[in-house]
């Protein structure tokens, strides 16, 4: 028994079944978002999904959105990848044990969205050397802190006559920032530190050069990305 989706030799892991299992778990209503999510999307990443505003009005959790994205993606990047047509995609859908309805019923979906097959393969090839080499950054959190300064310094010195590590002399502004990495093998690195008021500042600068330089390239570019297409 050998599975065209899988390749030589492979097999449906754990995921795939339970994603295929969250995809036919949900309504007809909800089988429209994710078909129109295909059919709009230049993303390959599920939890773009997850977060646009069609999937937030749906009635789908995470979880469900999730699972039914990332079964259909696989095999629309199999579907293309491979070389397969859809005879033998039902054919490994009938060896997973679905029902002759439920095989009707996805391929009916794949018949729909199986022109974006070969954009799925392309957007995530794109998200592989995007995330090859070094480290990721998925995650930013900010918040600010109200710091209390006092007459002392924050740490213990010798006892002065002078100056009292319990005078008050004032407040000042923080911000506390976090990032979290993860590299192409899935090992994460979390980044904690403070900035101050002008520290954020010359970050926002930084940032905004960064993106004027950036829209200049992709400018300057625009031929070559079109090359592939």
């Amino acid at each position: 028994m050998e599975y065209k989706l899988f390749g030589l030799g492979g097999f449906p892991g754990d995921r795939f079944r339970k994603g295929l299992k969250a995809l036919f778990a949900l309504t007809q209503r909800d089988w429209e978002v994710v078909e129109n999510w295909f059919l709009t999307t230049e993303s390959s990443d599920p939890q773009d999904a997850v977060s646009s505003p069609a999937f937030i009005a749906s009635a789908l959790t995470p979880d469900q959105a999730t699972g039914s994205i990332e079964v259909l993606q696989f095999i629309l990047e199999a579907w293309h990848r491979r070389g397969l047509d859809l005879q033998a995609i039902q054919r490994d859908l009938m060896l997973l044990g679905l029902t002759p309805e439920e095989i009707e019923r996805l391929a009916s979906l794949l018949e729909r969205i199986g022109h974006v097959k070969k954009k799925s393969w392309a957007s995530y090839m794109r998200s592989q050397h995007e995330n090859a080499v070094l480290p990721t950054l998925e995650d930013i959190d900010m918040v600010c802190d109200l710091r209390p300064f006092f007459e002392d310094y924050v740490y213990p010195m010798p006892e002065t006559e002078i100056v009292q590590h319990k005078s008050l002399l004032g407040f000042t502004y923080m911000i506390l920032a976090e990032l979290k990495t993860e590299d192409s093998a899935g090992r994460k690195q979390r980044l904690a530190f403070q900035m101050t008021e002008n520290t954020l500042r010359d970050l926002g600068v930084a940032i905004r050069r960064a993106q004027e330089q950036l829209a200049i390239l992709k400018d300057r570019t625009r031929e070559l990305s079109k090359e592939g297409q």
